[in-house]
């Protein structure tokens, strides 16, 4: 004949039932069988502990702890049907595929709203390096000018400073 079950009452909660054998709980006795004897401190809180997760077991499944999700299932569309047109992926990669679109979209507007500033700008600092290319230009050639004058000057100047010392040298008579 079987092992009649009766109720197991650990950790505060009512188990679901627990086999016994004379009085005693068919773990216990199992352990004791086997040799492990550490006492009935230990076995008394093994009981307790198998008792306490049954008791939560329990509890889950019959919907008392609440749901660990927060209501949402488990089915995240990734596995074997993610690539089914109606799984999650499927969803997500649609939706990702949406938004890129719109952002694309956008961005064409924005640029286009902000061309024709850039474009002024641009034009602006065109504007402005061909004016200081030209200012650095005309410097230029100003000084090649002006450098090409002092040359020219002091060549003179010392043509005519030869020819006063030439003149002087054949116009004097020696005694």
């Amino acid at each position: 004949m079987p092992a009649p079950l009766v109720p197991i009452i650990a950790g505060g909660a009512l188990a679901k039932t627990g086999a016994v054998a004379g009085g005693i709980p068919l773990v216990a006795k199992i352990l004791a069988g086997l040799g492990i004897t550490a006492g009935a401190a230990l076995t008394a809180n093994e009981l307790k502990k198998a008792g306490q997760n049954r008791a939560i077991i329990e509890m889950y499944n019959s919907g008392l702890l609440g749901s660990p999700t927060g209501g949402f299932g488990y089915g995240t569309g990734f596995g074997p049907g993610m690539f089914g047109p109606t799984s999650g992926y499927q969803n997500i990669l649609n939706f990702t595929d949406q938004m890129s679109d719109k952002q694309r979209n956008q961005m064409i507007k924005n640029l286009n709203a902000i061309e024709p500033f850039t474009d002024r700008a641009k034009k602006r600092d065109f504007e402005r390096n061909m004016a200081a290319a030209r200012f650095r230009t005309q410097l230029g050639t100003q000084q090649g000018l002006t450098l090409q004058g002092q040359r020219g000057a002091q060549a003179l100047a010392q043509d005519a400073q030869r020819a006063a010392g030439t003149a002087l040298v054949s116009n004097y008579q020696f005694q």
